[in-house]
């Protein structure tokens, strides 16, 4: 499934996010978070990506093919993904394979995939899909020391902030002003901030108070079906000009 993600300055869909879910039972779909054990078996998680990535290369050739504008496809990766043989360069075959260029596709990090002994393997795969032309983001980001250094020394394009952080950011001030910073800072290095995880209307508030470029979570769009995507990508760019 896929969620869009909604700039707040130009009032339409900024991008789509790709979205893995598991039917455990009819009309019930689990959360990536609910079945993350799983990743830690190599073959499943290699199988995984390579179906993910699949599906929504081919699903992106469609949309292209019918006339449909979706900006860029997010896709989010581990550090086991990454340092899994020469990433960039089958991702490049992927892309070619589906008639599609480097710059459709963003490649989302997780601030963790810097904290252990994989970090070095993962920034070389950073340097490689740049290199390919591929937009990096830093997802899950919640202003740690590995995050930090991560902003300073790989050329993201975005930066998206932690659930929890956006959450607290509503009761406590400390959080919120650890927030503001760090759109700030996100501003000062050229990069997207985006709000994920945004779920309520004093969540949607404080993501446009605070200066956020973009948006993304169920205030904004429920995740979607690939065949109602563009329709409520549509919707919502209309709903965005007359506002």
């Amino acid at each position: 499934i896929y969620q869009p993600v909604y700039s707040v300055d130009h009032r339409e869909v900024d991008s789509l996010e790709t979205l893995l879910r598991w039917r455990t039972r009819p009309n019930m779909l689990a959360a990536a978070q609910e079945f993350r054990a799983i990743f830690r078996d190599p073959a499943l998680s290699l199988s995984i990506r390579d179906f993910v990535l699949g599906k929504t290369l081919s699903q992106a050739a469609q949309w292209r093919a019918e006339g449909h504008d979706f900006g860029r496809i997010a896709v989010n990766t581990t550090a086991f993904d990454l340092c899994s043989g020469d990433f960039a360069l089958w991702l490049s075959e992927m892309m070619d394979a589906h008639r599609l260029t480097p710059d459709m596709l963003e490649i989302e990090v997780p601030e963790p995939a810097f904290y252990g002994p994989q970090a070095k393997q993962v920034g070389l795969a950073l340097e490689a899909l740049h290199y390919c032309g591929f937009s990096l983001a830093l997802d899950n980001f919640g202003a740690t020391h590995a995050g930090l250094t991560a902003l300073r020394q790989h050329p993201f394009r975005r930066l998206k902030i932690d659930h929890g952080l956006m959450r607290s950011a509503l009761t406590n001030p400390v959080d919120k002003a650890i927030v503001k910073h760090v759109i700030s800072l996100g501003h000062d290095l050229g990069l997207i901030v985006t709000a994920a995880g945004v779920e309520s209307e004093a969540q949607m508030e404080t993501a446009v108070q605070l200066g956020f470029d973009s948006v993304q979570g169920f205030f904004v769009c429920f995740p979607k079906e690939a065949e109602m995507v563009p329709r409520v990508c549509q919707i919502l760019n209309l709903q965005g000009r007359s506002a």
